[in-house]
């Protein structure tokens, strides 16, 4: 109801391109989605690597997870390094320095850092969760296995899902509503109201969706230990709620935009849970 109503009078009162709470997230709260689909090649990666007998299909399977839990890095880097160098360029120009929407995809940072950082963080976690996943038991392993099948459908869904309401919607973003037509708010529009195919894309939002993407990851944390459930939970609860809060503080969207964004990505996530099984926390051990 706030956000129906209240949108242009929320950004009004807390916009500020400044923020070093927006940027913080800006910068690095768009990689929930990268981070779950690692996570998910990752353990698949060594499922198959353990239970397959073929070496010839191990080696080629096994290979082809971690060449994507790779991809997931360099994406995971393109968007970080993107806003920040953004944020670093528009500091050194004197503009503010939330002004470092990568929504174009242009490289602004040295392509070799991009990769050389993607291959020491493929590296390094691969060989964390070989030794992890060789200390689980098989009934644990195919709970893993399950949990990570459901998270690559479940980060798919989520991507196209807000992606094609996005490029559909067309809704002007807020620091865009004092660059046209010489008056500020001139272009703005409700949450419901589609516009069609612009070139704009504000709603919904795609930064409060990779935060609380992060909320997945609480199923991968072992069945037995409630207390690691309860504070990987509220761990990822928080990156929803602070990424959604740093998008309308930044003045990236409205607070109706982070808002049907949490509802949409939020269900998504509830329905996975009930698909396998699991409680984000379990009422008692397993």
């Amino acid at each position: 109801m706030t956000a129906t109503f209240f949108d242009k009078n929320v950004t009004q009162a807390v916009m500020n391109q400044n923020s070093i709470f927006g940027n913080i997230f800006q910068n690095y709260a768009d990689q929930g989605a990268q981070v779950v689909a690692f996570v998910c090649s990752e353990v698949m990666a060594w499922y198959i690597w353990r239970r397959v007998s073929d070496n010839f299909i191990k080696y080629i399977m096994t290979g082809g997870m971690l060449v994507f839990a790779f991809n997931q890095s360099l994406s995971l880097l393109q968007n970080a390094l993107s806003y920040t160098f953004s944020m670093l360029n528009n500091i050194s120009k004197g503009i503010p320095m939330g002004v470092a929407n990568n929504t174009a995809a242009v490289q602004n940072y040295p392509e070799l850092l991009r990769w050389t950082l993607a291959a020491i963080i493929t590296l390094v976690l691969s060989t964390l969760f070989a030794r992890w996943i060789n200390q689980k038991s098989d009934a644990d392993l195919n709970y893993l296995v399950t949990v990570a099948v459901v998270g690559l459908v479940t980060v798919f869904i989520a991507q196209t899902m807000i992606g094609e309401v996005k490029t559909l919607w067309g809704r002007f973003r807020p620091y865009e509503m004092t660059t046209v037509s010489g008056q500020a708010y001139s272009e703005f529009t409700p949450w419901y109201h589609m516009n069609g195919v612009n070139g704009h894309n504000s709603f919904p939002s795609g930064h409060t969706m990779s935060g609380w993407l992060f909320l997945y990851l609480a199923l991968f944390v072992s069945r037995q230990n409630i207390s690691a459930q309860k504070q990987m939970t509220i761990f990822d609860i928080a990156m929803g709620i602070l990424t959604a809060m740093s998008r309308v503080r930044i003045g990236a969207h409205w607070l109706s935009d982070v808002t049907v964004s949490s509802i949409l990505v939020g269900l998504l996530i509830f329905a996975a849970s009930r698909l396998i099984g699991a409680h984000f926390v379990e009422s008692k051990n397993l």
